[in-house]
């Protein structure tokens, strides 16, 4: 018999991320073998019954990953109780309970990942791996060089948190209607992160989306669709995840 964490059971049956599952166990939705449990450091046989608002999490031995072009005015959560539209609603037809990997603002478009694989998931969202991520900003303006050199150089956001961009630089510039296109690239993920990174370089944003994660990019995915991952591209995932393993990072 396998004794793991109770977030990690749930994660790796491919319910919610290990986050989230901590999140469910901290707000007490989550019951082992008729037992509400909601200490953090529980840990119980990968074989119990464990219910999340009296459902039961069943183990799907298949694993799923998507990448999906992600809509503005879109939650990156699996419900919301005022009603607003979320991720799940575009996955209805998926077989198991796939949910986001990290988070992409409400009115931010672009790129994210889906899956029900709870290890990678959790790898992915790890601190000490952050995944380089590319966007593309809409600014109110003409910016300048020395605006997009700046978010390289550095800049100071939430009062006393210092970050760069991985890679900057200024795509397009229209004159006649007054707006920049400028593209940065981080790896790091705070909360508005870019957001406050371009605002800290006095660039006034208009409209923002992600294009990149990694090596993958929208490859002509429109707004509201997704695509599977091929097999490379997961082993490719896994591949970063296995050289971190064995470094002893995770």
């Amino acid at each position: 018999m396998t004794i793991e964490r109770l977030q990690k059971i749930i994660a790796n049956r491919g319910a919610v991320s290990r986050r989230a599952a901590e999140k469910l166990i901290e707000q007490g939705r989550v019951s082992v073998d008729g037992q509400v449990v909601t200490e953090m450091g529980f840990k119980t046989s990968t074989d119990a019954l464990i219910l999340i608002d009296g459902k039961e999490v069943i183990a799907d031995d298949r694993k799923y990953y998507f990448l999906f072009n992600k809509p503005r005015l879109v939650l990156t959560t699996m419900d919301d109780p005022k009603g607003r539209k979320t991720v799940a609603e575009f996955f209805t037809d998926v077989p198991a309970r796939v949910y986001p990997v990290g988070r992409l603002d409400y009115d931010v478009s672009g790129l994210l990942l889906m899956t029900n694989d709870g290890d990678l998931a959790n790898f992915i969202m790890h601190p000490r791996y952050e995944f380089f991520k590319t966007y593309q900003a809409m600014c109110r303006g003409i910016v300048d060089k020395r605006q997009v050199k700046k978010l390289i150089n550095g800049v100071t956001i939430d009062e006393d948190y210092f970050t760069k961009a991985i890679d900057a630089k200024l795509c397009n510039v229209n004159n006649e209607k007054n707006i920049s296109i400028v593209e940065l690239t981080i790896a790091e993920g705070k909360n508005h992160h870019v957001k406050k990174m371009l605002a800290a370089a006095d660039i006034d944003l208009v409209k923002l989306k992600r294009t990149k994660i990694e090596f993958l990019d929208d490859d002509n995915l429109e707004v509201g669709e997704y695509r599977e991952l091929k097999p490379h591209e997961v082993k490719q995932f896994y591949g970063i995840y296995n050289q971190n393993k064995r470094k002893g990072d995770l």
